[in-house]
Order: C-alpha cells, then structure tokens, then sequence
C-alpha cells in the first residue's frame, strides 16, 4: 500500500512531535475535504486513528490520551 497510515503517523512524530503531527493531520484533512479528496481524507482518517493509537514512549504500551 502506498499510503500506509501508520507509517505517514511515525514519520510525522518523528518531524513534528505528537501535537505537531495531530495539527498536520487536522490541516491535511481539511484541506481533502474542501478539495473533495475523498481518498486523501480517508488516508488522513486512518493516520489520525494511528496517531491516536501510538504510545507517546516505545517502552510505554498504554495509548495517549487524546
């Protein structure tokens, strides 16, 4: 899969941090629904679930609260 959510979601912790990437991904799905990008707003759905799914440390198993 080209677009894989939880890869898009690490690599955006990785360049902006938690908070960072969740305002990349409310930007991106704004901007695919006033585009009418029906495939990038689900893209962008997902990789918002993967972000909230993702422990905020490797060693931590529990989910952030978002």
């Amino acid at each position: 899969m080209k677009d894989d959510p939880s890869q898009i979601a690490s690599n955006l912790i990785a360049q902006h941090g938690i908070d960072g990437a969740l305002t990349s991904v409310r930007q991106g799905i704004a901007t695919a629904h006033a585009e009418g990008d029906n495939y990038g707003l689900s893209v962008w759905r997902e990789v918002r679930r993967a972000l909230r799914t993702k422990p905020d440390d490797p060693d931590d198993q529990e989910a952030p609260a978002i």
